[in-house]
C-alpha cells in the first residue's frame, strides 16, 4: 500500500495555474492636452487632424484636407464638450454624429468610426499625444448669444456654453444699434454668428488667463431664436431651396429686388439649379462633411434693368469661390478657400 502511494505521488503533478495576464495600465482621462495624426482622406491626399482637450470638458479642433481637387488645401475648425465613456473619447460638436476615438494608452488615441466602432483597415486611424498642448486659437465661425450691459460686450457660445468678452479688430456702431434694435431687454442676448479668434489674456498676478475672443468679422444676427433652436433642426445641403440672406461683396439692400437668387443641389445627379438674380443658373457641384465647390456654372443671357445685373454677378462669384460650407439651424454659410465668409442663405418653401 505506501508502495503504491508513494508511487502515485511521485507520478502525480499539481496542474499548471496559467499565468495571469498582467493588468493594463488604468487609462484616465487627459485635459489640456493635444492629439495629432494625418489619417486618410477619402476626399484628398490626407487629413491632419488635431485634437485639444481642455480641463473645462471643452475642446477645439482642426482638421487640414491637404491637396483637395485642383491642389488646393482646406482648414475647419470645431468646438464644443468631450466625455470619457470607458476607453472611448466622445467629442460633441456641431456635426451630426459626435467625434469618437478609443484610447489605445496614454499617448495615444485611435479614431472610430461615426456609429463609435472600429474602422476596419490596414491605414492607420491613430493621433498621438504631442510635447505642448495647442490652443487652436482659430480663426473660425462661432454662433453664439451676443449681449451689451455696462459697457461689457459678451458672447455666450452654443457648443460650448462658455462666456467670452468681445474684442473687435474695427468697432463698427452698426453693429451696436443692431444689437438694441433686436434685444428684448437691456442685457438680453441675441444669437448672432460671427468670425474671430481666441486670445489668452493675463488677469493680474496669481490669477488664471482669461479668454476671449478677436472679432474679425461680425457675420449677421439671427433674431428670435436661441442655442437650443440653432442647434436644432438642422436643414439639409442638398435638396433645399437655399435663397439668398446676404452676400459680402453687394452692398445694396436685398430687400431691393423683387426676386432674390436662390439654388437648389440636386443629390441625385450633382446638379445644381436656381436663379442668379437676372438669368436662369445652372451647373454642377461637389461637397463632403466641410467641402463644396460649384463647377460649370452657366446662365441665360437675358438682361435685365436696375442692381439686378449686378446682384448677378457678384452671387455667381460668390458661387465661384465657395470652397466649404456650415449649416447652422436653416441657415447656410459658405466660405472661401481661406475660410472667410462669402454670403449666407436661408431655407424657404418654394411659391
Amino acid at each position: 500500500m505506501l508502495l503504491l502511494l508513494g508511487s502515485c505521488s511521485r507520478g502525480y503533478k499539481l496542474p499548471v495555474q496559467p499565468d495571469r495576464p498582467a493588468e493594463p495600465e488604468p487609462l484616465t482621462p487627459v485635459a489640456n492636452v493635444t492629439y495629432y495624426g494625418e489619417i486618410p482622406c477619402a476626399e484628398c491626399r490626407v487629413q491632419k487632424l488635431t485634437v485639444s482637450l481642455f480641463d473645462d470638458d471643452s475642446f477645439r479642433v482642426k482638421r487640414v484636407y491637404v491637396g483637395l481637387a485642383g491642389g488646393k488645401n482646406n482648414v475647419e475648425y470645431d468646438l464644443g464638450r468631450w466625455q470619457r465613456r470607458g476607453d472611448k473619447l466622445v467629442l460633441r460638436g456641431s456635426g451630426r454624429f459626435p467625434l469618437q476615438f478609443r484610447y489605445e494608452s496614454q499617448s495615444e488615441i485611435r479614431l472610430l468610426d461615426q456609429l463609435g466602432k472600429d474602422i476596419v483597415s490596414r491605414l492607420n486611424y491613430s493621433l498621438y499625444k504631442r510635447d505642448v498642448p495647442d490652443f487652436l486659437a482659430g480663426p473660425m465661425s462661432l454662433t453664439g448669444m451676443f449681449s451689451m450691459e455696462n459697457g461689457k460686450t459678451l458672447f455666450v457660445e452654443c457648443l460650448t456654453g462658455k462666456t467670452f468678452s468681445l474684442v473687435f479688430e474695427r468697432p463698427d456702431a452698426e453693429i451696436t444699434r443692431g444689437y438694441e434694435a433686436l434685444r428684448s431687454a437691456p442685457g438680453k442676448g441675441v444669437l448672432a454668428t460671427l468670425y474671430g479668434r481666441f486670445e489668452l489674456k493675463a488677469s493680474g498676478q496669481g490669477k488664471a488667463a482669461v479668454e476671449s475672443i478677436m472679432v474679425q468679422r461680425f457675420n449677421s444676427f439671427l433674431p428670435g431664436r436661441d442655442c437650443r433652436k440653432a442647434e436644432k433642426r438642422n436643414a439639409s445641403l442638398e435638396n433645399t431651396f437655399w435663397r439668398l440672406l446676404s452676400i459680402k461683396s453687394f452692398p445694396s439692400s436685398l430687400n431691393a429686388q423683387a426676386k432674390a437668387p436662390y439654388i437648389i443641389m440636386k443629390s441625385s445627379d450633382g446638379s445644381v439649379s436656381g436663379f442668379s438674380g437676372c438669368n436662369r443658373l445652372g451647373g454642377a457641384y461637389t461637397s463632403g462633411s466641410a467641402r463644396l465647390e460649384f463647377k460649370q456654372l452657366v446662365t441665360s443671357r437675358m438682361a435685365c434693368p436696375g442692381e439686378s445685373m449686378a446682384l448677378e454677378k457678384a452671387f455667381v462669384a460668390a458661387l465661384e469661390k465657395t470652397a466649404s460650407w456650415r449649416i447652422r439651424g436653416n441657415i447656410l454659410e459658405l466660405y472661401d478657400a481661406s475660410s472667410v465668409p462669402l454670403m449666407s442663405m436661408k431655407v424657404v418653401t418654394p411659391q
